[in-house]
């Protein structure tokens, strides 16, 4: 994936994404990049943009389907509204109230199937192989997907140039590979570290075995990077090539990182955005220079009291 490539679909998705800020916080050399104030408040409208805007020019007009913990879900729904194109959204059973009930405002066909991501995204997978009817939008394993979640690198770049090293959580990795295959390219130096939950963390195994695996998934309160995903993802390959390190964090640590997003930088943060804070928060991460954490997503139904 060239410059070339994630500049076009940068400029092509530019009208319908905000430029949201990068703000300092309380913690020492520490920076966030506030997804969670972008539309829908999640960055996932990024890659969503980017394969729906290709699917309004196609002749034909299937239904877009795709399968989602809830924020691509509301990223699908929201980009196929304003084009009025049909579309269906698979959520599991777990997906946060928030997050269904801001799917259905955009008037999707919504499906509850399954008891988790991995249920529902096999259910999905088997509807998706009807291609004259669907035109299926993968959350992470998609190079358009990917090439518009890029977009966010050149504004943390351009925003803060003397970013030392980047933190992104990791569900699928379509964030953090294009975030990374843009960083890399123009900043060699700049650090590109991941972050999973400890319960549910596919990549971070799969990086240490080489090949992508399946692994226990356990519930965790970062509902929107818990599960496995298609073992012949796009995005291993990149994770493997533009990323230095992934971090693990525990249920506990996320929960203290929610707390502290709300209560000392007064910030609604989901669990996998409060993930990747909770590895900075930890002293998990040391980079000589700042640090950009990402808070990829604001919509949640636990807050601490």
């Amino acid at each position: 994936m060239t410059l070339s490539e994630f500049r076009k679909v940068r400029a092509r998705i530019q009208p319908y994404i905000r430029f949201t800020p990068v703000v300092s916080s309380e913690l020492p050399n520490v920076y966030l990049k506030l997804e969670n104030l972008q539309h829908t408040h999640s960055f996932k409208v990024r890659g969503a943009f980017a394969h729906i805007l290709e699917l309004a020019a196609d002749s034909r007009k299937r239904t877009i389907l795709t399968v989602s913990a809830g924020n691509h879900g509301q990223a699908v729904a929201r980009a196929s509204s304003i084009f009025k194109l049909p579309c269906t959204i698979v959520v599991p059973e777990n997906a946060p109230k928030t997050k269904i009930e801001a799917i259905r405002s955009y008037g999707a066909d919504l499906r509850i199937v399954g008891a988790n991501y991995d249920e529902a995204e096999d259910w999905t997978l088997g509807l998706a192989a009807k291609r004259d009817e669907y035109a299926f939008v993968s959350p992470y394993n998609d190079r358009l997907v990917i090439l518009g979640q890029g977009s966010l690198a050149f504004e943390v770049l351009e925003q803060l140039p003397e970013t030392a090293g980047i933190v992104v959580p990791i569900g699928g990795g379509g964030l953090i590979a294009g975030v990374g295959a843009v960083v890399k390219q123009l900043r060699p130096s700049v650090r590109i570290i991941g972050v999973q939950a400890a319960a549910s963390a596919a990549i971070y195994y799969s990086v240490k075995a080489g090949k992508m695996i399946k692994v226990p998934d356990q519930p965790s309160i970062a509902d929107g990077i818990a599960g496995n995903i298609d073992l012949h993802t796009l995005t291993f390959p990149l994770i493997q090539t533009h990323v230095d390190d992934i971090i693990l964090v525990s249920e506990e640590e996320i929960r203290s990182a929610i707390g502290h997003l709300l209560h000392r930088e007064k910030l609604v943060a989901e669990g996998a955005a409060a993930a990747a804070f909770a590895a900075v928060a930890t002293s998990k991460i040391s980079v000589p220079g700042p640090i950009v954490t990402v808070i990829t997503g604001g919509n949640t139904d636990i807050l601490p009291c």
